[in-house]
């Protein structure tokens, strides 16, 4: 498949947006056109791109734009066979609601290249259906930042959702009305699907009511008339056997034997669906769901499903209490505790209450580090901690109302504290302290005990004061505050914290945004041995701030970290680095160079951390002897036995690790020696002043010394002056960074660099 693009000129473009309006018609259809303008302002000058119009057969009207920027060009010639199935499927004319639609297919070629592909639907002035199909190459890295982006979305669409439908429960009493928007929203979020719903009588043995809006009549007639078996299709078994069914593929699978031509004729490939079960375990229906091609669904996707089709048996069975629903939209539903609409609701009781010199006070609690245990010991171990810590904070702030906020946030309303405001600050104060000493004793969670603390916030007001205020979330603010001041302790609400913390939101919302626009860089700082020489480097990251320009990690790193961007932005700096080792290791001059990658805390306690890093080498077929990971004491020590079976896991496969900013923590031998490191990085801060204060010059000593003795490399960052190094090779440290030798650069500026200096 040729993909070297050339660029799409505007004189070309013009001509095509004119032709694409010519064949729609006088004054042209706005949305195709705007569609049509978007895409053509997306298009990647350097990779494939065609964009045609099309009949609802797939046939080929006319080429408008091709990257081989010839005309006549065959449309089907241009794409790699294996996309002409599945980009005939979206061509064909769907239901009228639908104005487009959308799919990303994986080329397997030599670079594993993405295309996107998107048709959108209009009729010409005759009323002849006609596609406008926009095609485009995308990068891995594109494909999934969008992916990652439409699973987001999905996952805010479906809780609100939930919501909303829990609130037409309440109100509305015709469950069928309820049941027929649950269908219509659950397809409106999904891609490319037919849902269907089937309530069941005589305990499942017979089909009453099959709600389907939008499901082809040939399938549609099949549930109607179906035998509620196993082996007879996915629905019929999901009831049969109650317990939930996947079916990749309709056309090969044994349990659509009975329903293929069902399924041909109303274009469905895969089909899954999950049984609707009374508090009784007894069946009520099944909620089935059909997608246009072969596939099955992802991890969100089935919790999603799991937890509609729970919405639907509270719907369905009738039996439930009026208290049972009450439940679902006051508590919450792990810990049992009231959640954040019952936490203001009580709030505005106390506010209602006959006006007194009494004060009250809020507590908010946040967990320091939960996601980390979910990370390492799965959701299963964080609800059974969340259940307990809910115990031990309700029986302590007894009888004040405790609640959950939701995950891993708590609050505590105490009421009737002194007038004195001083007074009622200090009974706050001292009940905090109570609840902090909740967290003095670890959690046992599947046989195994977890120690966890607790930053808190606290908040007192009286019935003069409140106004408008939102003292929840003012206590909210201040606990914040107590994370960034080191976790696990309290802090009082001040005015002008708004403002700080309003600023650090800011900050995490823009780097969202960073991360989804491409704005994060990479720099490259050299390393070099005691004659000049590189031989190697270390990978570092910069934001290009559209409005502040170049802005140092020093100032997002920490807000990634607690916001867990980190992540998502270490797995992305760990691919780039290896992509850019293949690319030095074809070359002679660059080929024995190696890179040093920062891990951060949470990238590391990842529990698919070795996973994802084998990956990452796989991928990009690099020599991992190149490959060196950079932690600090902090990661370690977390927990020292993980940090050791995770680090020789990779170790055997040749990746090299270094210890950074060594000095600056705890610097232990008793840990130190249990780990499989190759390196040793003498912190800047002990570098900066070698040459004039006698101390510095003692640590960095000890350090090289403790390093040959354990046979570990040792390199010296933050080297800036000639005397400096000078001293580090008198005393041993014959490996060098700083500015001495060069400032990081761009890769492009770092490579020519490098052309110079390996001559």
């Amino acid at each position: 498949m040729v993909l070297a693009g050339q660029v799409l000129s505007a004189s070309r473009s013009s001509e095509a947006s004119a032709r694409l309006n010519a064949s729609l018609g006088l004054g042209g259809s706005f949305g195709v056109s705007h569609a049509f303008d978007q895409w053509r302002s997306l298009v990647d000058y350097s990779g494939f791109y065609i964009a045609a119009e099309t009949d609802s057969l797939g046939n080929c009207r006319s080429v408008m734009v091709c990257h081989t920027l010839e005309s006549g060009c065959d449309l089907w010639a241009c794409l790699p066979l294996i996309t002409h199935d599945p980009i005939k499927s979206i061509l064909a004319q769907p239901a009228p609601e639908i104005t487009q639609r959308t799919i990303q297919i994986a080329c397997h070629d030599s670079q594993n290249r993405w295309l996107e592909c998107s048709a959108h639907y209009f009729s010409l002035e005759t009323g002849e259906p006609r596609s406008l199909l926009l095609v485009r190459e995308i990068t891995n890295e594109q494909q999934s930042a969008l992916a990652f982006q439409q699973e987001k979305l999905r996952a805010i669409a479906y809780e609100r959702f939930q919501f909303s439908i829990l609130e037409l429960i309440l109100k509305e009493q015709d469950a069928v009305r309820i049941l027929e928007k649950m269908v219509r929203d659950i397809e409106a979020m999904h891609a490319d699907v037919y849902c269907a719903l089937v309530l069941t009588k005589n305990l499942g043995k017979l089909v009453q009511t099959v709600i389907a809006p939008s499901l082809p009549q040939a399938l549609l007639q099949t549930l109607r008339q179906l035998q509620l078996e196993a082996g007879n299709g996915s629905l019929a078994t999901a009831i049969a056997i109650k317990q939930r069914v996947i079916v990749e593929n309709v056309m090969t699978h044994p349990y659509w034997g009975n329903h293929r031509e069902a399924a041909l004729a109303s274009g469905v490939q895969a089909g899954w669906s999950e049984p609707i079960l009374n508090a009784d375990g007894e069946v009520l229906g099944a909620f089935a769901i059909y997608y246009r091609q072969p596939q099955t669904p992802s991890a969100l996707e089935q919790s999603m499903i799991e937890q509609a089709t729970k919405l639907m048996s509270l719907v369905v069975d009738r039996h439930l209490s009026q208290e049972s629903i009450q439940s679902l939209a006051y508590l919450e539903p792990v810990t049992g505790l009231p959640n954040r609409k019952r936490a203001y609701e009580v709030l505005q009781q106390l506010r209602a209450q006959p006006a007194t010199d009494a004060h009250w006070g809020v507590v908010y609690i946040d967990l320091d580090h939960f996601k980390w245990i979910n990370e390492a010991h799965g959701h299963a171990a964080g609800n059974s901690l969340l259940q307990q810590v809910a115990e031990r904070l309700q029986k302590v702030a007894e009888p004040h109302f405790t609640a959950c906020m939701g995950g891993d946030e708590f609050l505590v309303l105490l009421s009737g504290l002194a007038a004195s405001a001083d007074k009622a600050l200090q009974q706050l104060l001292s009940m905090q302290r109570k609840l902090q000493k909740v967290f003095e004793r670890p959690f046992k969670v599947s046989g195994q005990k977890l120690p966890i603390t607790a930053s808190m916030g606290l908040c007192s007001f009286n019935d003069i004061s409140t106004g408008d205020t939102d003292y929840v979330k003012a206590a909210d603010i201040a606990m914040h505050k107590a994370k960034q001041g080191g976790r696990n302790h309290a802090c009082v609400y001040q005015p002008g914290m708004q403002t700080e913390i309003a600023t650090q939101v800011m900050l995490e919302t823009e780097l969202r945004e960073a991360i989804a626009q491409q704005q994060l860089r990479l720099h490259y700082q050299v390393q070099v041995d005691h004659t000049g020489r590189p031989f190697g480097a270390e990978v570092l990251l910069r934001w290009l701030h559209p409005q502040r320009g170049l802005i140092s990690p020093l100032q997002f790193i920490a807000v990634a970290e607690t916001s867990g961007l980190i992540i998502e932005i270490g797995m992305w700096v760990l691919d780039q680095a290896c992509a850019q080792v293949a690319l030095w290791q074809r070359s002679l001059n660059t080929r024995e160079l190696s890179l040093s990658v920062n891990i951060s805390a949470r990238q590391f306690c990842q529990a698919n951390f070795v996973a994802m890093v084998k990956a990452c080498i796989q991928r990009h077929q690099i020599n991992p002897n190149a490959l060196r990971l950079e932690l600090t004491e902090s990661v370690l020590l977390e927990n020292v036995d993980d940090a050791v079976r995770i680090m020789a896991e990779l170790s055997q496969l040749g990746i090299q690790f270094s210890l950074d900013d060594f000095g600056t923590g705890y610097s232990s031998l008793q840990y130190l020696k249990k780990l499989p490191l190759y390196q040793l990085k003498i912190d800047r801060s002990f570098v900066n002043d070698i040459v004039t204060d006698s101390h510095d010059r003692t640590i960095v000593r000890t350090i090289i010394a403790m390093a040959q003795s354990m046979y570990l490399s040792v390199i010296a960052e933050g080297v800036e002056t000639q005397e400096q190094m000078e001293l580090l090779l008198n005393n041993g440290c014959r490996r060098y960074q700083g500015f001495l030798f060069g400032k990081p650069m761009p890769i492009e500026q770092f490579n020519d660099w490098l052309q110079e200096a390996l001559v």
